[in-house]
């Protein structure tokens, strides 16, 4: 109708509902387009929700990993609520590979499973390979 809205959020959740998106990092935009644009164009890795018992331990002993097993196909781990979220390279399937290697640790696989990525898993990724870091 002509109208347009200009809504700024740090909450990626409310911008799911937004039609178009500029994401900001440092005040420079890192990324423009529809909610399902910036999740096709800028997502380059599968997304592997895990659920444990032992959130912190697990966070700690993956990222670990991801520095010391050069071919391990993880390129980031996250704290996402009360779950890990594991970007992983597409393709891969996680589902023995991580429950065998935390178990491996004493450390338990309450639920892993491939998932859509969110807006956030969107932004982190995009912040990530800007900064150079992973």
């Amino acid at each position: 109708k002509g109208v347009t809205v200009f809504v700024t959020t740090h909450d990626m959740d409310e911008a799911e509902y937004c039609d178009r998106l500029a994401l900001i990092d440092q005040g420079r935009i890192v990324a423009l387009g529809t909610p399902a644009e910036l999740k096709m164009q800028h997502m380059p890795e599968d997304v592997w929700e895990l659920e444990t018992d032992q959130l912190d331990d697990s966070l700690i002993f993956l990222k670990e990993k991801i520095g010391a097993i050069q071919e391990l196909p993880i390129r980031e781990v996250a704290v996402f609520g009360n779950t890990l979220h594991i970007l992983a390279k597409k393709g891969e399937d996680l589902s023995f590979f991580i429950p065998s290697i935390l178990a491996g640790h004493g450390l338990t696989t309450k639920r892993l499973e491939k998932i859509e990525p969110s807006l956030e898993d969107v932004f982190v990724s995009l912040v990530e390979a800007r900064r150079g870091t992973s």
